[in-house]
């Protein structure tokens, strides 16, 4: 697997406070790309953030951290608590079983970081009032995004799994990414906003994977919250 030199997504957020339109287009899409094409195989990322969205030296997206990611096919579910709270599904913290669905619940928390620079729902050190954030708010999306953002972000961040845009309808056909050829896209033939700065080699061992790579043989991790974790008694 290929080292991706151009940082992550949380560090340009950190950089920018929020990306322009255009760049959130143009990720969000690539990540659109990458997690399709892991649940076509059965793969739920289960950790999606930005920390975890990595920059090749071209700027393409590379997903990354595979650790706590879990095999599931078919109609299958899956039980458990994993990942990084802020970026948790509700289902998952209501410790019910889930499919696919909650990808697309932590790639609807990204894209509002990426678009704004902050959660959509309450974030801190008062984990029970973060859990319940999640679980009651209704996601804050402020009004200077532009409208087809806003519409995709209340998609994504449904409470009902069932109802969520990525497993109810097709995210592709979205508005908000009209300006997407989905062919260019997935053939690495449209140009990323910009080429990011190379990273140090301290991030030499973080794993990555392309929208075009497979993945293979995921290695499971028990780690804290406040980066990721995984509940030991998670199981299929």
């Amino acid at each position: 697997m290929e080292y991706a030199s151009g940082g992550s997504l949380h560090d340009l957020i950190g950089d920018r406070q929020h990306l322009e339109e255009r760049e959130v287009i143009f990720y969000s899409a690539e990540m659109v790309c990458g997690l399709q094409y892991l649940h076509s195989r059965g793969i739920i990322h289960r950790d999606i953030k930005p920390g975890n969205v990595l920059l090749s030296s071209e700027g393409h997206v590379k997903l990354a951290d595979f650790g706590v990611a879990a095999e599931v096919f078919g109609h299958n579910t899956i039980h458990g608590q994993a990942g990084t709270l802020n970026y948790m599904a509700p289902e998952m913290l209501l410790d019910r079983d889930y499919t696919a669905a909650v990808d697309w619940w932590s790639f609807g928390v990204t894209l509002c970081k990426m678009a704004t620079g902050k959660s959509p729902f309450q974030t801190g050190c008062d984990l029970p009032k973060v859990k319940k954030s999640i679980l009651k708010d209704q996601p804050n999306i402020p009004g200077w995004i532009s409208s087809e953002l806003r519409n995709l972000l209340r998609k994504l961040l449904k409470k009902k799994p069932h109802k969520r845009l990525g497993i109810n309808g097709s995210i592709r056909h979205h508005p908000f990414y009209a300006s997407i050829d989905w062919e260019e896209l997935e053939s690495m033939r449209i140009p990323p906003p910009f080429q990011p700065e190379p990273e140090s080699s301290e991030d030499l061992n973080k794993v990555t994977l392309s929208f075009m790579e497979v993945l293979q043989n995921p290695s499971e991790d028990n780690l804290i919250q406040g980066l990721s974790y995984i509940n030991p008694s998670w199981k299929e």
